[in-house]
């Protein structure tokens, strides 16, 4: 018995799946999803390299140019 409700589950979120990826409004929400990760996982490396840039500025303002 509990084999045919894992296989009806089963079937039920393959349909349920396979008829959003044809809609457009799924894409645009995978898309949403995909740029937000990729931002929460960029924001530390993002804020490392604005000090790295903040030394950088500050040592090119220290420096002598050489003529």
């Amino acid at each position: 018995m509990a084999d045919l409700s894992v296989k009806s589950t089963l079937n039920y979120v393959i349909d349920w799946v396979q008829a959003r990826i044809n809609e457009r409004t799924s894409w645009d929400g995978v898309t949403i999803i995909i740029i937000s990760v990729i931002a929460l996982i960029a924001t530390p490396l993002v804020k490392y390299a604005g000090w790295i840039g903040l030394g950088y500025g500050a040592w090119t303002l220290w420096k002598r140019e050489k003529v």
